[in-house]
């Protein structure tokens, strides 16, 4: 079954049924965490944990490629070069890796409705950039996502 409800629609209804709403489609702990990090100040430095069910409505009609590129941080540990993430969808050009990011940030962010627009769910390991012998092109290096996202994306690929 499948249930939808305009976000136009959403927001005419009661802030006490769009929170029960929430609580019961996106699990109990959705609204604390979401609160949680809008608390926060410091970190929007780190990426987002994924829950399971979160993960599932980021899922939720998301590019095949880009299902396929999460997989990857999966099978990876959590951790994946730019070469292989390319590799994955035999892609050669780094920019449809900002793409790729860009396309994931903004669904997340409108499933949590981030309007400071601090949340991001791919993180990059600035110890690991190779540069070129100019230093002006960014020839490899890893993204990562947390121990709690890598959890989530093993068990929804398991599943898939």
């Amino acid at each position: 079954m499948r249930l939808v409800i305009e976000a136009s629609d959403f927001r005419r209804l009661s802030a006490d049924t769009q929170k029960e709403l929430i609580r019961h489609f996106a699990g109990r702990n959705f609204l604390e965490i979401r609160e949680s990090r809008r608390r926060s100040q410091q970190e929007w430095r780190e990426p987002i944990d994924l829950s399971r069910d979160l993960t599932v409505q980021l899922m939720h009609g998301l590019a095949d490629n880009h299902r396929r590129r999460l997989e990857a941080f999966a099978r990876n540990n959590g951790r994946i070069t730019v070469k292989r993430l390319l590799e994955v969808t035999g892609d050669r050009d780094p920019k449809v890796l900002s793409y790729f990011q860009s396309v994931v940030t903004r669904k997340l962010r409108r499933i949590l409705g981030d309007t400071d627009k601090k949340t991001f769910l791919i993180g990059w390991d600035y110890a690991s950039t190779k540069w070129n012998k100019a230093h002006t092109e960014i020839l490899d290096g890893d993204y990562y996502v947390t121990d709690k996202t890598l959890s989530a994306l093993k068990h929804y690929f398991r599943r898939a």
